[in-house]
């Protein structure tokens, strides 16, 4: 073989092996906006500043019927403090009470499509919030703990058919909930 034949079997060789080469980020059912497309503007979401709400009044809190038979825990939503913010995060007071009477009050956040939720602050027995320094996104499983926030997404907060979440307003939530909107 002459050291021409050779040449051109190289060059042919190396350009068709980066014709097929495959990209770098691939992508896949389970993720598949970690690839975006070559061409395609990148949409960047930016979380709104949150701001703490006043301190609930637990009488004109509305209890959340949930139909399981091992729930231990009664669960109210505040409506007054149900929004729908611009990002798309749905932001409320909940509050849990256990049979003997403790109860935790909470301010979080949830995203329907991202199916994730933040605690941003937790009541305290002075009647004020208290913020979480380093409040982050968690996602929503069925656990033994969690189960009621996979309930609020599927079920109240999020509409969702086919396991995907789709938007929802503030209206809606409030139908799903049973709770007139005027509120």
């Amino acid at each position: 073989m002459s050291l021409i034949d050779f040449s051109v079997k190289l060059l042919l060789t190396l350009s068709l092996s980066s014709t097929f080469s495959v990209p770098a980020a691939q992508w896949s059912f389970r993720a598949p906006h970690d690839a975006v497309p070559q061409n395609a503007e990148e949409y960047e979401w930016a979380e709104e500043r949150v701001e703490l709400p006043a301190y609930p009044n637990k009488e004109k809190m509305v209890r959340l019927d949930f139909d399981r038979s091992d729930r231990r825990f009664e669960f109210f939503i505040d409506p007054e403090t149900l929004t729908v913010g611009e990002d798309g995060v749905i932001r409320y007071v909940l509050l849990l009470r256990s049979p003997s009477g403790s109860e935790n009050l909470m301010f979080e956040g949830m995203r329907c499509t991202e199916r994730d939720y933040k605690t941003f602050a937790f009541g305290t027995a002075e009647g004020k919030f208290r913020q979480l320094r380093s409040p982050a996104w968690k996602e929503i499983t069925q656990t033994s703990n969690n189960w009621f926030r996979h309930d609020l997404w599927k079920k109240y907060f999020c509409y969702v058919e086919d396991d995907l979440a789709v938007k929802t307003t503030r209206e809606g939530i409030l139908q799903r909930l049973a709770i007139p909107a005027a509120r």
